[in-house]
């Protein structure tokens, strides 16, 4: 069914008009009838002869349209059955809406979860603002991130591996919660064929223990016969199933192990080789970006020194300040994060001055490189919008921002 929708501004409801977009012509052409004059159902109320500015692109509702709540989104659509009625309905922001998505491995590896384009619209009106939020994933409480929609993604964090990839999840807002939370549970499909197979066995198994087996004719029996062959193929496929996944998974475990032992075995030896070793392969961690200057000093407020050890230039000429952690803790993070914040507050001195004055840089992103990948790590990194490189054995092993 056709439906055009669209968020009701304050100057729309306040002056009872419904406003569009030139883009927007067509679809409501499609809606409303080509006459003169044309009767709307509005919320069960109806309104005879209204009329449609297409020119100045308004169709003017009145008192209906002007007791909306705030933020609330107007509905107009065909109705079949009447002619050349026009139905509108108002959706209340409290409706809030349910989104269904599979978690792909992409997602799982990175902490967020995506989407498309063409559900832009769908993400949008399920985060109509930027009001703080808490997001529960299986009972567990995180503090939420508003979603980029520039990237269309949400980012979850490391409680995202509560779920695995491939699980179906279902997205709401809690209707319970007394501040806003946003449930993501892990959507359970039963197949509607294994149901039925098995209410018609279960059927068949009642009737046969209630009554004697001469009344049963010889079709009801022959398809007895054949449930329970099959049930007995499916409990043996299963079976092999589960020893599959068993043996599969001594064999994750075994991997695990090795790449653990591999890992303890870094040729790393000391913060000085692995910054010697990211120094010289910058380009590893990011296609395109250049070393400019390395260890440069700075003085934090209550007279600290601190260096950046790494100030780059990425192919769009941005400038990209990046601190490498060995073994890293919680101290030593939140010295990294403080340096690159500071690198963020004092841009327009930082390019003067590896520059000589020859560079004005409009932006600066921060990057924090590490030899290993730790919760904490991975949390703080997604939160303050810190590309973290995970860096093991001489191999980036992963990258997330």
């Amino acid at each position: 069914m056709m439906e055009f929708r669209k968020t009701l501004t304050q100057n729309e409801i306040e002056k009872g008009i419904l406003r569009w977009e030139d883009a927007e012509d067509c679809l409501l052409r499609r809606i409303i009838p080509q006459t003169l004059v044309f009767d709307l159902v509005f919320e069960g109320q109806r309104l005879d002869h209204l009329t449609v500015e297409w020119e100045k692109r308004e169709l003017y509702i009145g008192e209906p349209l002007m007791k909306a709540i705030a933020g609330s989104e107007v509905a107009l659509s065909i109705a079949p059955e009447k002619g050349s009625d026009v139905l509108a309905r108002l959706v209340d922001p409290s409706e809030k809406i349910m989104i269904r998505k599979r978690l792909s491995s992409n997602e799982h590896k990175h902490r967020f979860l995506k989407w498309y384009v063409r559900e832009d619209d769908l993400y949008r009106r399920m985060f109509p603002d930027s009001e703080p939020f808490t997001i529960d994933l299986g009972g567990r409480q995180i503090q939420g991130q508003a979603p980029n929609f520039e990237k269309r993604n949400l980012i979850i964090g490391e409680a995202i591996r509560f779920f695995n990839p491939g699980d179906n999840l279902l997205l709401r807002w809690s209707p319970e919660a007394e501040t806003p939370t946003l449930l993501i549970s892990r959507e359970e499909i039963q197949s509607s064929f294994a149901n039925d197979a098995m209410t018609v066995l279960r059927g068949l198994v009642t009737r046969l223990i209630s009554r004697p087996l001469k009344e049963f004719n010889e079709g009801e029996v022959k398809g007895l016969i054949v449930l329970l062959d099959e049930n007995k193929n499916l409990w043996e496929r299963l079976s092999r199933v589960n020893d599959e996944n068993e043996k599969l998974k001594e064999r994750i475990s075994t991997l695990e192990n090795v790449f653990e032992q591999f890992s303890r075995n870094s040729f790393f030896g000391c913060k000085h080789d692995f910054e010697e070793w990211v120094a010289s392969r910058v380009n590893m961690l990011e296609k395109g970006i250049r070393l400019l200057n390395r260890e440069y000093s700075i003085t934090l407020p209550g007279d600290h020194d601190f260096r950046i050890d790494l100030l780059c230039q990425d192919r769009r000429g941005t400038l990209l300040a990046a601190e490498i952690l060995f073994n890293p803790n919680a101290e030593d993070l939140l010295e990294a994060l403080k340096v690159l914040e500071w690198a963020k507050h004092n841009l327009d001195s930082v390019a003067a001055d590896i520059s000589q004055g020859k560079l004005k840089a409009n932006a600066i992103r921060g990057m924090i490189i590490a030899n290993k990948e730790r919760p904490e790590l991975v949390e703080q990194c997604l939160q303050n919008s810190v590309k973290l490189c995970v860096v093991n054995s001489g191999c980036v092993i992963d990258v997330l921002e």
